[in-house]
């Protein structure tokens, strides 16, 4: 009896890590996805066809942001108790790449291109901070995994 409950535990202990890397995995898509529908929504045509779609620059943003914010905290929290790397750079990795825009914003506002910045901050309406900021929080989540996870596998060996 003892030994069907720990083989139950250990198929619950992978499935539990592999959702939360397919969690953070989901998480760097949707990065991903908002990287490119951000640069590409400078193009006419793109910003043309996603008119046609009826979506504004509003909820272009907030869908992407609020399916970011989702996963990557879906992920963190399932994976709470889990020793995971890959889940931990995963995280890392979503928070970067959906900063990336922003701060190309930042860039060219603050250096010598200010004209070519107020095209771009149009593309993120609100202004590029909040992105940034919501970029920083899952970075974190991915350091903070990151730095657990090394910490938990030697609490459970000793």
């Amino acid at each position: 009896m003892n030994k069907i409950m720990t083989e139950q535990v250990n198929i619950s202990m992978k499935l539990q890590r592999h959702l939360s890397v397919g969690l953070a995995a989901a998480t760097l898509v949707v990065a991903l996805l908002f990287f490119a529908g951000s640069v590409l929504l400078m193009q006419s045509w793109f910003a043309a066809l996603v008119a046609q779609t009826g979506l504004t620059l509003e909820s272009f943003v907030a869908v992407f942001a609020i399916s970011v914010i989702a996963l990557s905290t879906g992920a963190f929290v399932i994976s709470w108790k889990q020793r995971s790397f890959l889940g931990a750079g995963l995280l890392a990795a979503s928070g970067v790449i959906f900063m990336i825009h922003p701060l190309t914003i930042f860039i060219m506002q603050f250096m010598k291109h200010p004209q070519m910045a107020t095209g771009h901050s149009a593309v993120i309406p609100g202004g590029p901070i909040l992105v940034v900021i919501l970029g920083l929080g899952i970075l974190g989540l991915g350091v903070v995994k990151g730095i657990r996870t090394p910490r938990t596998s030697v609490a459970t060996a000793r």
